[in-house]
């Protein structure tokens, strides 16, 4: 077995099962009283299974069979179930060719091992496209086997659903394919020839030229990896699991520095062993490594469990707009998960989270199901399981580690250079043990001269005891201007938001975003998500807006930005403002702000980014916010209720998020069209 990774993410890996080692299983007669398959007794084991492995797997086969559709095609379905669950494998084949000679075996070994896996059989395809329930399980999963037997082709519905599967695999977000060639050769399907020439020679009769050139592209890209011969159903279990895990948020290698004690502590407090459920509650101040302990468990115990889910930044998702409706749907977790065993991290809860509303019930999850709930508040957690929450108290890490993680981003190895021991050990012993602290402190030091550590430990000897912002801000300050821009731009609007898009905005204000972003996420200061969306460490992130906020305490109108909604709308309301507003966000939540006109603007002509939900713009806005570049607010298709003269000379970026029911004939179109030949927009439309 091999694996070909492509363009990071994306792999093919094929398997070749040649004819000679091929088991074939006699097809049972239906019984004549009933639809369900007689159990046979167990044949010798095929040579792609071991013994052992065949022996394993035929001791639950009945109960198996009882339990999995039949796929006898005297018994044909109209429909498939809609998927109640995220699968793992999406397994398609031609059911005459394999579905009892290997096909169900191979699903019911990756079941056996817990693998979710979706077996579809195309002769209970109906019709000529995918059904939804169909895309919807293609969607769902994380891997595609397809296996490409001698007739594959022939079923129009294997070669939709083969070219669905390169498609999505194509967007390089974590689908992989891993076909299986089984009595062809790949050269056969890469080139149609073959068994595949014929195929195609009767579906050129029938079916228009793009949907052959789609099908066509789609095995010539599977189908250009040369295969091997092999044994097959143990080591595509394995390698299954192996992109199962890979498929996982990954950590990085100093994430496990200093996490022995501590994970094997919580694993202590989960009592895997024991029935019942059981929650426990890691607590401790931000930075101290909270969440990196609960990822590091999820990972260690995902494979024990038959449901899995990490749910994070809680407590940001809630100050959210329908903050709880967005935890139910991003997971869809209550109906999903509470009748199988499974293991749910809620990360970075606090007062306003309501276990029941969001999960259910704990006590009615199947027994063997385990919570880990991280919080900053003690009071939290004692309250959850009914008062049974067992609590772990997360410290700071010891002189040792502390050094080693320091290490990791100063000098990017285990241990200071020479010249730099007895700085090193001095600048640890003043970052406290806090995790994050020494890596955004050790990552501002990477390169850097000896007289530059020097005045960063004497800075850190200025700071207060536990003042964790304070230690962080020195790695900010070290930052030149235009980085300083970008990092708080984020930090009060961008968390959650794709990169490339204020990078427009950045970019006309000539902050050079693509350096920026480098020297942040080089410092620690920032992270790029696998969608290429900037993520913040919530100390990071407060850091940040409170260095806004000293700006001017008392006056927000005297601050660069005003993301507080409750602040922007009295802002607004009271027609204040200065030449140092830059952005502002008025949020439905205080939306008796209405209808907004020239005058409310008259005192912010350096306003570069505005967001509104639920306000109008009326009347004449000629020559006001005339630095405006991001523009997000509800436009209207009725006449009358758009601006005129609206300043768009400098716009980048126009977000239509909040005008879902905007249509083409929209009015305010035309003068989109004249001013703003290079505008972006984002959003539904």
């Amino acid at each position: 077995m091999g694996c070909i990774r492509i363009c990071g993410k994306v792999i093919l890996a094929p398997i070749v099962i040649p004819y000679k080692l091929c088991f074939r299983r006699k097809r049972p007669t239906p019984h004549s009283n009933n639809n369900i398959r007689p159990s046979l007794a167990p044949p010798p084991p095929p040579p792609f299974l071991s013994a052992s492995t065949y022996s394993n797997l035929n001791d639950n086969t009945s109960q198996q069979h009882q339990q999995a559709p039949s796929f006898d095609s005297q018994q044909p379905s109209p429909t498939l179930p809609l998927p109640t669950a995220d699968y793992e494998v999406f397994l398609s084949f031609r059911g005459p060719d394999t579905r009892h000679q290997f096909s169900e075996i191979l699903g019911l070994f990756l079941a056996k091992n817990k693998i979710r896996t979706f077996l579809d059989d195309n002769e209970l395809r109906q019709g000529d496209r995918i059904a939804p329930s169909l895309a919807k399980a293609i969607e769902q999963s994380k891997i595609y086997i397809p296996i490409l037997s001698l007739k594959y082709a022939e079923s129009k519905w294997c070669l939709n659903e083969l070219a669905e599967m390169v498609e999505r695999e194509k967007r390089n977000d974590g689908h992989i394919i891993l076909p299986i060639f089984y009595l062809v050769e790949p050269r056969d399907v890469g080139h149609q020839t073959g068994p595949y020439e014929v195929a195609f020679q009767q579906h050129a009769r029938k079916y228009d030229a793009k949907t052959i050139l789609s099908w066509k592209n789609a095995l010539q890209r599977v189908g250009k990896i040369k295969g091997w011969h092999a044994t097959i159903i143990d080591r595509v279990s394995s390698v299954v699991w192996s992109h199962i895990n890979r498929s996982e948020d990954l950590l990085g290698a100093d994430e496990f520095v200093g996490m022995d004690d501590h994970v094997e502590a919580v694993m202590e407090k989960l009592s895997l062993d024991s029935p019942g459920t059981i929650m426990v509650g890691l607590h401790g101040f931000g930075g101290i490594g909270k969440t990196t302990i609960a990822r590091v468990v999820y990972h260690k115990l995902a494979t024990r469990f038959e449901r899995r889910c990490f749910l994070e930044d809680v407590r940001t998702t809630q100050e959210g707009k329908d903050g709880i409706i967005s935890l139910q749907r991003r997971k869809l977790i209550q109906d999903r998960v509470s009748q199988f065993k499974v293991l749910i991290i809620l990360d970075d809860v606090d007062e306003r989270f309501d276990f029941k509303e969001v999960l259910g019930d704990p006590r009615k999850f199947v027994s063997g199901s385990r919570f880990i709930v991280t919080s900053r508040n003690t009071k939290i957690l004692r309250s959850l399981n009914e008062n049974q929450c067992r609590l772990y108290e997360v410290r700071p890490m010891n002189r040792k580690l502390s050094l080693q993680l320091f290490c990791r981003s100063a000098f990017q190895g285990n241990a200071p250079l020479p010249g730099y021991e007895t700085l090193s050990q001095e600048i640890v012993q003043r970052t406290e043990g806090v995790p994050l602290v020494l890596k955004v402190v050790g990552s501002s030091l990477l390169r850097e001269e000896k007289s530059f550590w020097e005045d960063t430990l004497l800075r850190l000897g200025k700071i207060p005891h536990k003042e964790i912002i304070e230690r962080l801000k020195i790695s900010y300050e070290s930052l030149d201007y235009e980085a300083k821009q970008v990092f708080l731009d984020i930090a009060c609007f961008y968390i959650g938001r794709r990169k490339d898009f204020p990078s427009y905005m950045w970019s006309d204000l000539g902050f050079h975003p693509v350096t920026a972003i480098t020297i942040l996420t080089q410092r620690s200061l920032l992270k790029i998500g696998d969608d290429g969306d900037l993520q913040m460490h919530d100390q990071l992130r407060d850091m940040g807006r409170a260095i806004v906020r000293e700006e001017n305490i008392e006056q927000p109108w005297m601050r660069s930005r005003v993301w507080d909604k409750k602040e922007a709308t009295e802002l607004l309301q009271n027609m204040k403002g200065s030449n140092q507003v830059k952005a502002l966000v008025v949020d439905d939540a205080y939306d008796n702000v209405g209808k907004l006109k020239r005058q409310h603007f008259l005192n912010l002509p350096k306003l570069r980014y505005f967001e509104a939900q639920q306000v109008e713009f009326i009347g004449d806005f000629i020559n006001i916010l005339p630095n405006i570049r991001w523009l997000c607010l509800p436009l209207h298709k009725s006449e009358g209720h758009h601006p005129i003269n609206f300043p768009m000379e400098n716009l980048i970026i126009l977000d239509l998020n909040c005008s879902s029911n905007l249509q083409d004939d929209w009015g305010g179109w035309s003068q989109i069209k004249v001013c703003c030949a290079s505008l972006v927009l984002v959003g539904p439309h």
